[in-house]
């Protein structure tokens, strides 16, 4: 099993740059010659046309290293440190004062990489037809632990931790306007696919026993369901 999703990214890597060799439909003369050398910033254009994150991205930017061809990187950072404290009483006229309370702290961080080459297959004056493809990596790490303690079943500690790992091939496809100078409008389709492997640890201790269950998830997964339609900012 392992050696087939392997297999696949390598065919599917190999599609996209037969398809990028086959570059010799574009028009002679174009915007893009105006843009080799140079890099660009991305931006998300979401609802009521506010500014977001470019491909679910912190930071993404491009680099035209041709005048048919860019490389773009996007960078995506989590981080959270936080803690809970909890209490609930309940109405109960036989157990007055029957409560709970909980105390609870979080620590996660995580990254992700996507990176795509960028061949423009079909150019005019000012509209250009791109296809891209490149690795994507992500990492994620969570740890999670309460302590609860109420009056009718006492105190309990409970632990979680996950660890997260991704590894795959992100494919886009999508056209570019330039309406301005330096600036240009797009909108393109992205497929992902990829490995992952996923493990998470629980652990519960009362006063007298503790129990551990330790779940491992793996597989590969295709998701072609997202659209992204953005401005791209050029210096």
């Amino acid at each position: 099993m392992k050696h087939k999703k392997y297999h696949l990214i390598y065919f599917f890597s190999l599609l996209f740059f037969i398809l990028a060799l086959t570059n010799t439909t574009s028009a002679q003369t174009s915007y893009l010659d105006s843009l080799y050398g140079k890099f660009a910033l991305q931006f998300q254009i979401s609802e009521n046309f506010t500014l977001s994150n470019f491909q679910g991205a912190t930071l993404s930017g491009k680099y035209h290293l041709g005048k048919r061809s860019a490389l773009r990187l996007g960078i995506s950072i989590f981080f959270d440190d936080s803690s809970l404290d909890q209490q609930i009483t309940y109405i109960d006229t036989l157990n007055p004062n029957n409560e709970s309370k909980n105390n609870s702290d979080r620590n996660s961080v995580g990254f992700t990489i996507n990176s795509q080459y960028i061949a423009y297959l079909v150019s005019t004056d000012d509209i250009g037809f791109y296809i891209g493809s490149g690795p994507t990596f992500s990492l994620r790490n969570s740890d999670e632990e309460s302590e609860t303690s109420s009056n009718s079943v006492g105190k309990y500690t409970n632990s979680h931790s996950e660890d997260f790992f991704s590894i795959g091939l992100d494919a886009i496809a999508g056209v570019e306007w330039s309406f301005y100078q330096n600036m240009s409008l797009s909108a393109e389709y992205g497929i992902k696919f990829y490995y992952y492997h996923e493990t998470d640890n629980y652990s519960t201790s009362y006063e007298v026993e503790t129990r551990t269950e330790e779940r491992t998830r793996e597989g590969i997964q295709l998701t072609a369901n997202y659209v992204n339609f953005g401005i791209t900012v050029y210096f």
